[in-house]
Order: structure tokens, then C-alpha cells, then sequence
């Protein structure tokens, strides 16, 4: 009778099999850690500003629209989404808007998710084309819209700062990141992604979800940085 290699025995080389799948899974979390342990991050998407006024130039001399009381050559609507999309919470985030010198400020609305127990948001300034807003606690998945109305603006131009300690901050409009998004989705499909999910499909690949989830948002921000 032969004698049967070892790594032929079905007990050897399951323990062989777990061993290195265990071993994998470890570098694996390693690396993960590495790339992911602390986000700490605050983003920005900025729509398009949406006018509403809108006059035919054969009557524009002849309208006079006022805004309590202070005729307005322009009435503007912006809207704007700050949300942490980070695995770490961050704290008194500003919100620093800007509008031409001509603008004027004249309400603004702040919508929440979750609703109920979100951290405070306070004004720090509501003047003319300037608008400072302070939140005291941004969750991980947290989100802030603010739609803002301003009257006699020069332009439809928008600034938002946010710097804060220790915090990355991004700023896209809506439209540049659907772009990004559809690039992404448009290109050819990348080689490493295909074997990713080959292995992912193996009794010991789950681990290399995070990998391509990873590979995906490297992708979609080189997009995005390319159609700002």
C-alpha cells in the first residue's frame, strides 16, 4: 500500500488552509487599519445656485422688486450639504460662507439628519455676504443642509471654508461629483477589482471587501480632483 504524502491528508492541509487563511486575514486587517483607523474628515457639495428672479430683458428697466422694502436687482437661491463621511466624530466644525462684495444675506435654513439629537449649530456671524456657522458635533454619517437666499448678487459664485484642526475637508459641487461617479462606473473595468472579487468568492476571501471598497474611493476621488 502507498503511503500517502502528507500534504495529500485532507486533515493536514485543512489545518495548512486555515493557517494561512488566518494569516491573510491578519495582513489584511493590518493594512485596513493602517488606511482606515482614523478618518477624521468633513465634506462639502455645493448645487448649482438657482435663481429666482428671473426678468426678460424688455421689461428689466421697468420692474422694480423689493425685498422688505430694498429694491433687489437679484434673488438667489443656494443650497449646501456638509456631512461627515469619516469613522471619527468631530467636533466645532465651521461653516464659513461667502458671497460676492454686492450680496446680501437675507435668510438662510438648516435641515439635519439625524433630526433629533443632533449636535447645536450656532451662528457665529449674519452679515451682508457673510454668513459663520459653528456645529458642535458631526457624527460619523452626519449631515447638515443649508439652503441660504441672498439678494442683489454680482454673480452666483460661492465660497465655503471649513478648516479645523486635525480635520480633512473637501469641497465638490453636486454636479462634479455624479461625474466622478458615472467615470468611475463608465471605465474599464480594473483588472485588480476583477481578482478581488474572484478571491471574494472563495470560502476564505470575504476579507477582501474592505480592499475593494478601499480601491473604489481612491478611484472616485482621483475622478472628482480631475472635474473640479
Amino acid at each position: 500500500m502507498q503511503q500517502m504524502n502528507w500534504y495529500e491528508n485532507p486533515t493536514i492541509a485543512a489545518i495548512i488552509g486555515a493557517v494561512v487563511g488566518a494569516v491573510i486575514t491578519a495582513l489584511a486587517s493590518i493594512f485596513i487599519s493602517k488606511k482606515t483607523s482614523i478618518i477624521r474628515r468633513v465634506d462639502c457639495v455645493i448645487d448649482n445656485a438657482s435663481s429666482l428672479l428671473t426678468v426678460s430683458d424688455a421689461i428689466r428697466s421697468k420692474l422694480e422688486v423689493k425685498y422688505s422694502g430694498e429694491q433687489a436687482t437679484s434673488v438667489i437661491l443656494f443650497n449646501l450639504e456638509v456631512f461627515n463621511p469619516g469613522n471619527q466624530a468631530v467636533g466645532n466644525q465651521p461653516i464659513l460662507i461667502r458671497l460676492d462684495n454686492t450680496a446680501k444675506i437675507v435668510g438662510y435654513s438648516l435641515k439635519t439628519e439625524p433630526e433629533v439629537g443632533f449636535g447645536k449649530i450656532h451662528e457665529l456671524q449674519h452679515q451682508n455676504s457673510e454668513l459663520d456657522l459653528t456645529i458642535e458635533l458631526l457624527n460619523p454619517g452626519d449631515r447638515v443642509y443649508i439652503e441660504l437666499i441672498s439678494v442683489n448678487n454680482a454673480s452666483d459664485l460661492i465660497d465655503v471654508y471649513m478648516k479645523n484642526a486635525n480635520v480633512i475637508t473637501r469641497f465638490y459641487t453636486r454636479e462634479a461629483a455624479e461625474s466622478a461617479i458615472l467615470g468611475v462606473l463608465n471605465k474599464q473595468i480594473d483588472p485588480t477589482i476583477v481578482s478581488l472579487a474572484m478571491i471574494s468568492s472563495l470560502p476564505f476571501g470575504g476579507f477582501v471587501a474592505p480592499f475593494m471598497a478601499i480601491i473604489l474611493e481612491q478611484k472616485f476621488e482621483k475622478a472628482l480632483r480631475q472635474r473640479k
